[in-house]
């Protein structure tokens, strides 16, 4: 007799179990489907995290395409992205989503650019989108953090101590160990009881990275310390809480500049140009009277000026900067007004009305192309 060998206890049933087994068969390729994807990708992602590939990109010229990337990736607007294309495509940079990591080598584009567009007869408006495009790309970079702790801070770099009332003072790192960080403070200072930095309480200090970016950061000082050739070290607990300051919308610089100032108002209807009724915009009466002031810190958006005035907040006045070679009358308001130590104030001035030349100058000065 014959052998005979089925599925379950009838043809029927048999029939029936098969689409199981199919089933259970397919879940397995799914998964082996999704475990080989997920090692291709791991792969991938791993491989263009490489310096193998790393520098495979920086070896080749940026793009369009790469552009187009990086305006999408940090939201800069069409003009911000045709100045870009024009510096990358100018300068044969390479590529830009890869060099932005590079901080030194980004600013040397820019700054080389700046006096190419310059002496190409670039117009005031090209010339400020390329600013609003460095200032972004600034912060960009900045959002890398390249300075994590006080105890990067190099031997002799300079630290800013701020005061209550905004006031900034140089100090130097003298120490740094991985305890405390130690900075030289000048002898008036420790002998002034309205300038020495308190103990136990939070400071605040402005620096700069080696490749440029501002942080802000805060510590508490521990104790003094005189050392045999009669200088003073303050000792300070090291801080990991340092923030970029490219938050701003403008870049800010310090300055030591002679300015004058005069009062000034907002026209009445009657006292208005054609021009300014035309353009819709607001005309300021300025006061012959000129009053000497100046200015400690500035960008394209205001400026910081000290006087022996104590001129009230929301006050309009006009500036004058010669030391920048700024000949129009830039408008403000005054956001605030800060008594200092020695009985002067600083006035915290919002421009209201300034031209695009004037803004060009200013930020040629804040970013250091023309001092």
């Amino acid at each position: 007799m014959g052998s005979f060998f089925q599925i379950g206890s009838s043809p029927l049933m048999a029939r029936q179990s098969f689409p199981i087994g199919m089933f259970l068969l397919g879940v397995l390729i799914v998964a082996v489907l999704v475990v080989g994807v997920w090692f291709f990708t791991k792969h991938l992602i791993d491989y263009k995290k490489s310096d193998k590939y790393i520098q495979k990109q920086l070896s080749r010229v940026t793009t369009p395409k790469d552009v187009k990337k990086f305006c999408d990736t940090h939201r800069l607007n069409q003009r911000m992205a045709t100045q870009l294309w024009n510096l990358c495509r100018t300068k044969k940079l390479p590529n830009i989503n890869y060099l932005i990591k590079e901080h030194s080598r980004i600013n040397d584009a820019f700054r080389e650019y700046y006096f190419y567009i310059k002496e190409n007869g670039a117009s005031l408006e090209e010339i400020n989108d390329f600013f609003e495009l460095n200032f972004q790309v600034e912060k960009i970079c900045a959002a890398t953090k390249s300075l994590l702790s006080t105890k990067q801070l190099t031997l002799e770099s300079v630290v800013f101590y701020l005061t209550h009332e905004s006031e900034q003072f140089p100090f130097y790192v003298k120490a740094n160990t991985s305890d405390y960080f130690a900075l030289e403070i000048p002898k008036f200072m420790y002998e002034n009881p309205n300038l020495k930095p308190p103990l136990l309480e939070r400071l605040r200090f402005i620096t700069k990275s080696v490749d440029g970016m501002t942080f802000h950061f805060t510590t508490r000082a521990m104790r003094y310390q005189t050392n045999p050739d009669g200088k003073v070290h303050l000792i300070l607990t090291h801080s990991e809480d340092l923030l970029n300051q490219a938050h701003r919308n403008s870049k800010r610089e310090p300055i030591d500049a002679e300015c004058t100032f005069s009062p000034a108002r907002v026209a009445r209807e009657e006292e208005r140009s054609k021009k300014a009724i035309k353009n819709k915009e607001e005309e300021f009466i300025v006061s012959p009277k000129e009053y000497p002031g100046k200015i400690t810190n500035i960008s394209t958006g205001g400026c910081c000026i000290k006087t022996n005035l104590p001129i009230k907040e929301k006050q309009h006045l006009s500036l004058l900067i010669p030391t920048l070679d700024i000949n129009e009358h830039i408008v403000g308001i005054i956001r605030k007004t800060r008594k200092l130590i020695d009985n002067s104030y600083n006035l915290h001035i919002q421009f209201l009305k300034i031209s695009l030349h004037s803004k060009n100058k200013i930020n040629a000065y804040a970013f250091k192309y023309e001092i």
